[in-house]
């Protein structure tokens, strides 16, 4: 067995392999492999970072690797997952989205970046279903789960056509980019499996066309990793910016952190035991959790930005916010729920209401009284307490915590 899929197993990442044979053939031969990405957003997030973190697995060994952008099939969308038909993007949206993916994914990666619109921009009608559609039987579609669960309620002939899509920018990759291996999720199993078959009516049996699965991350709840109280963990910092990451990261419970170190690290698996084995004597350390964000956010945004945040999250949970620079302390107040306040003072009890914070003067004394909230890193048992601006950081803002972890921000105006 190769060292690579021997390392991808022991990891718990791969979900199946169509022929394990073929694999090693087209491993030994040197061929190529691709991720497709359907371009359904701007940016990509934390969800699909397990595909990057393999794509990287296989540059690193030495494998040309591609990565199929869906300008094509991002217009169609994929049925999979879905009981209903999706949304189709227009297709200013979908440069735009196309392009910011690919930077990402340039970045990451450093991998061949082919967007399978190229296939099709100069293709009509009646060629594509003379070269493709002619490979593949409509009975052998209609066993894909991903069509059959869909007979039933209706899917459109646009939907039904993605699967064959998608097979055939694998038979593309395989006759013009020495591409004999596709990558997906365990979900993308009927997709990479109809192009092997168009493959095969095309290049006859003797071909070393083959896919991996790669198990879907989820968290011991079984729910999809990747998304905050807030929605998805972009990549784009614009998007969720690189203390809000790595927050999230820190913050992902025991039970679930030596899978996320698995899937989403290259740390060798002797190491990742040895992180855990540290976590262990003391879990309130969250030591693995550390290493974790660490890893990670290094890998997507650098270690400058990885120290950034880190001195916020200190100063943020020191209260110490008058330690930082003036870049740093404007960086840390971006992160957090801010709310305008006019005028020169204001009584704590209005201020928790005003901040979304509580829901009435009921709550917010027993938030007060059990010594949840600070403001300004000072806590707060007086309900009569009134909150003015004159104490305000810069004489301009006014940090409050509620809790452990939950922080908001007064803007005085």
């Amino acid at each position: 067995m190769h060292k690579l899929i021997k390392e991808l197993k022991e990891r718990g990442l791969i979900n199946n392999i169509t022929n394990e044979q073929k694999l090693e053939q087209a491993l030994a031969n040197d061929k190529a492999i691709y991720i497709g990405f359907d371009p359904s957003a701007i940016s990509l997030h934390l969800g699909n970072y397990v595909a990057i973190n393999v794509l990287q697995y296989f540059k690193a060994y030495g494998i040309k690797t591609y990565v199929i952008l869906g300008g094509a099939t991002g217009m169609i969308g994929d049925p999979g997952g879905r009981s209903s038909e999706r949304n189709l993007l227009d297709e200013a949206t979908l440069l735009k989205n196309v392009e910011g993916i690919s930077k990402q994914l340039t970045a990451l990666t450093q991998s061949t970046i082919i967007n399978n619109y190229d296939f099709y921009k100069d293709m009509n009608f009646m060629h594509f279903l003379r070269v493709a559609g002619k490979l593949i039987n409509v009975n052998y579609l209609l066993e894909k789960e991903v069509i059959a669960s869909r007979l039933e309620s209706g899917i459109s002939f646009t939907e039904f056509s993605y699967n064959l899509i998608q097979g055939y920018d694998f038979l593309q990759l395989y006759n013009n980019y020495d591409v004999s291996i596709q990558v997906g999720g365990s979900d993308q199993w009927g997709n990479i499996t109809t192009g092997i078959e168009m493959i095969r009516k095309s290049n006859g049996d003797d071909n070393t066309a083959c896919g991996i699965t790669i198990n879907l991350l989820t968290n011991s709840e079984g729910k999809k990793f990747g998304k905050s109280e807030k929605g998805a963990v972009f990549l784009d910092e614009e998007l969720t910016s690189v203390y809000e990451m790595y927050q999230f990261l820190l913050n992902q419970p025991d039970a679930d952190v030596k899978k996320l170190l698995l899937f989403t690290t290259r740390l060798p698996l002797d190491e990742i035991e040895q992180i855990m084995l540290e976590h262990e004597t003391n879990k309130g350390l969250r030591y693995a959790q550390k290493r974790l964000a660490e890893t990670v956010v290094v890998n997507i945004h650098g270690q400058e930005k990885y120290n950034q945040a880190v001195l916020i999250s200190q100063a943020l949970f020191s209260g110490k916010l008058d330690e930082l620079n003036h870049d740093d302390f404007i960086l840390a107040l971006k992160n957090l729920e801010t709310t305008p306040i006019e005028g020169d003072s204001i009584s704590l009890l209005e201020l928790l209401i005003a901040a979304n914070i509580s829901t009435s003067n009921r709550i917010s004394r027993e938030l007060i009284s059990n010594g949840s909230i600070m403001i300004n890193n000072q806590k707060i048992v007086d309900n009569e307490f009134v909150v003015k601006k004159i104490d305000a950081y810069e004489q301009q803002y006014t940090l409050i915590k509620k809790g452990k972890r939950n922080y908001y921000l007064v803007l005085w105006k």
